[in-house]
């Protein structure tokens, strides 16, 4: 009498520690990419840096001194050196007005659409240049998990501003990671921008992007390509925007 052989049930996935995760992208990013590669996850970490954002948003609202900010920012702007000053009095008053009521929704909206978009950009240039083969949800998990460097930055932040005393906060400035926060007052517009770009925490997520890309998928993308690919993307970008600032 024939007897029928069971196939096996597949072995269950263990279930995914998402905070070991966020802590083993810095800690062991390789292992950690390998297996967000195998089980893909992002929306700890994307709400964890939603929550956080909206946090310093906040802060930002209500310790800014709008009026000052926007004073400055107009006279950098050459586009404000002829226009008259009613004119320039009426933008401001626009602008004091409505920054502290739409500020705390400036940092989650830009967290989210720059995840989003880089991860695209990253998911598409990886699968194009090197045949990843890696789909969306891969991509955009390793991506999310890349910028954990900014829970670190933005506890940062969030600890500055409180320290701080209302009314000298600087905006763009106040946590001083890039070479933008060192650069004497009056530099040139194009040389704001470059030093904007140099930034610790995001040259951090930078390296992790190329890291968890080419654990997801070591036989096709070794890490010196990973690391062109990662750092030469963000180059290509610099070099628009500085490009377009000095015109």
């Amino acid at each position: 009498m024939a007897t029928t052989t069971g196939t096996p049930a597949p072995e269950a996935q263990p279930p995914i520690n998402h905070f070991a995760r966020m802590t083993g992208v810095i800690l062991g990013p390789t292992k950690t990419f390998g297996e967000i590669a195998q089980q893909p996850s992002w929306v700890v970490p994307l709400i964890s840096l939603l929550v956080l954002s909206l946090a310093i948003s906040v802060l930002i609202g209500q310790k800014t001194d709008w009026r000052s900010f926007f004073e400055r920012q107009m006279s950098q702007n050459s586009r404000f050196d002829n226009m008259p000053q009613d004119q320039k009095d009426r933008i401001l008053e626009s602008q004091v007005t409505w920054a502290p009521k739409l500020s705390f929704l400036f940092g989650p909206v830009a967290v989210g659409i720059s995840i989003l978009v880089i991860g695209l950009i990253y998911w598409g240039a990886f699968n194009l240049f090197k045949g990843a083969g890696l789909s969306f949800g891969t991509g955009f998990s390793i991506t999310a998990h890349a910028f954990v460097p900014g829970l670190i930055s933005s506890v940062l932040a969030i600890t500055i501003l409180l320290i701080k005393p209302k009314g000298e906060v600087d905006p763009e400035h106040f946590l001083a990671s890039s070479l933008s926060a060192y650069l004497p007052e009056g530099a040139p517009k194009w040389l704001d921008k470059l030093g904007q770009s140099v930034e610790v925490f995001w040259i951090w997520s930078l390296v992790l992007i190329a890291i968890g890309f080419a654990a997801a998928n070591p036989k096709k993308i070794k890490p010196g390509a990973a690391y062109g690919i990662a750092f030469g993307l963000w180059a290509v970008w610099v070099i628009c925007k500085v490009g377009w600032a000095a015109i």
